[in-house]
């Protein structure tokens, strides 16, 4: 079995979160288990050659947008038994970050990855791979299987490959103008109410939903939610009529990057046969966040990026309450310019209780999951998320907004073998008051300690979700699943 995954984003190259985590993960593990996985992915100026080993491939491209081609050229990298391909181009992918800035994204960004689209179709031709799948995630691959039946410069392809779409992210979905639809010189057929036109605008994401032999989202509970007028979108309707092929596969995460055993950025290293690393992690991460040191102080963590999704309006109705608990609060994002001078403004006012770290970092990151007592995560929405399965690992239990992954993966206290807290409203009442309910039970450690030992035994493993998607993948072959 070949698949081939196309990704804006892979761990560690370039990622902006969850996407790049799975699309690293997921293909080593398939490769575990016997199945030939290439990535494809652009070639950003922020990712090192050097340091990954990327080497420039004796291959170029000719890509056209309309009436206008744009060169571009192929490089690789081989790890773990993994290929990757990366496309180059100047134009493009010559830029600071991904996107654009956390604000606003990059007004051609439509184009940019419309080129990276047309390129993987070209790669799949030029060097003959057949693949049995072509894996896409997200709206910044959603044009592929269109690509794929139609070509890419006008003339006619006729693909049979198969085609999986997962949604990482509903809310992100690629509109365009209507007058760029003739960059895609897919025929006429594909601008319609029922293909890409959308409110009379493109939708690129829409062409993935209705184009793909198949469909999946990162949860099962996601992948339900998404078919409401609720959590849809506005695209529910089509999701809707698309379920008879719409599956939700938790995503799962890598147990050699995240194991407090042997995690090199903690303190010290811990396991659930011996938790005596994990006192040492707190006392040094309230070292560092320059709070007072006190094992008996709650240490609250958040991961996250700062915006109205992951319900930082919550954490801003709630902030004073949760500093009124005694509690500490360690905050370490990007995002929004209001929600970080909001973060900033309460480290300056309470410096002794909120320490915030407005940037990305990988070693404050694990050092916060091993650190902290309670991992706190209000999402309005949340499609998977992958910052609680690290935190049971890690014995740091995971205060949830009971809504889409984090409804699957996280047990309630309340229930047989809970492993978090999860509260159902989404206001700050409802957060503050799951925080007050876990804050008595951290005040009891003969109640604790046991929570702590139940999450870390918990296996959300990426070899689980490789064999979910091999499953999906071969009834995708066998043709069970169609294009309706």
């Amino acid at each position: 079995m070949k698949i081939i995954f196309a990704s804006s984003e892979i761990v560690p190259f370039a990622s902006t979160g969850g996407l790049g985590d799975v699309c690293a993960a997921l293909p080593k593990a398939l490769v575990g288990q016997d199945v030939d996985a290439i990535r494809i992915m652009p070639l950003y100026r922020q990712i090192e050659r050097k340091k990954y080993r990327i080497e420039p491939c004796d291959k170029e491209l000719h890509i056209p947008l309309g009436n206008t081609w744009y060169h571009g050229t192929v490089w690789k990298q081989h790890f773990e038994g993994v290929t990757t391909y990366f496309i180059q181009n100047t134009e493009f992918f010559e830029r600071d970050g991904i996107y654009g800035s956390a604000e606003h994204g990059y007004p051609d960004n439509f184009e940019r990855f419309l080129f990276f689209q047309k390129a993987v179709v070209s790669l799949i031709d030029e060097w003959n791979l057949q693949p049995d799948v072509v894996h896409c995630n997200d709206w910044q691959t959603a044009l592929i299987p269109m690509l794929l039946r139609y070509g890419i410069d006008g003339s006619f392809r006729n693909g049979t490959e198969k085609t999986l779409m997962t949604i990482h992210n509903l809310a992100h979905q690629g509109w365009a103008p209507e007058e760029k639809f003739y960059m895609t010189q897919l025929p006429d057929r594909c601008y319609t109410m029922h293909t890409l036109e959308f409110f009379g605008e493109i939708n690129t994401l829409k062409g993935g939903l209705v184009g793909a032999t198949a469909i999946n989202a990162v949860s099962p509970s996601y992948a339900k939610e998404i078919k409401t007028p609720e959590f849809g979108c506005r695209l529910n309707d089509v999701l809707y009529h698309r379920q008879s092929v719409l599956h939700g596969i938790l995503n799962g995460i890598d147990y050699t990057r995240w194991n407090p055993a042997t995690d090199s950025y903690l303190a010290a290293n811990y396991s659930c046969a011996d938790l005596s690393g994990k006192a040492e992690c707190k006392h040094a991460l309230q070292e560092i966040a320059g709070f007072k040191v006190d094992p008996k102080i709650p240490l609250l963590g958040i991961i996250t990026r700062l915006a109205q999704q992951k319900g930082i309006d919550l954490l801003v109705g709630a902030i004073e309450q949760i500093v009124a608990t005694g509690a500490q609060l360690v905050i370490l994002g990007t995002g929004d310019e209001g929600y970080e001078t909001a973060c900033r403004e309460w480290a300056q006012r309470w410096p002794e209780q909120v320490c915030s770290w407005i940037e990305f970092s990988s070693e404050k990151a694990h050092q916060i999951e091993a650190g902290a007592d309670l991992f706190l995560m209000p999402s309005e929405f949340e499609p998977c998320g992958q910052n609680q399965l690290y935190s049971m690992r890690y014995g740091t239990i995971p205060l949830v907004h009971a809504i889409g992954g984090l409804e699957d993966s996280v047990i309630d206290y309340a229930e047989k073998g809970g492993t978090g807290f999860k509260f159902h409203g989404h206001t700050a009442a409802d957060f503050s008051r799951s925080l007050e309910r876990a804050l008595k039970v951290f005040q009891n450690a003969t109640r604790w300690k046991p929570l702590m030992k139940r999450a870390m035994k918990q296996d959300f493993s990426v070899i689980h979700m490789a064999r979910d998607y091999i499953a999906l993948y071969e009834k995708i072959i066998s043709g069970n699943e169609t294009v309706d």
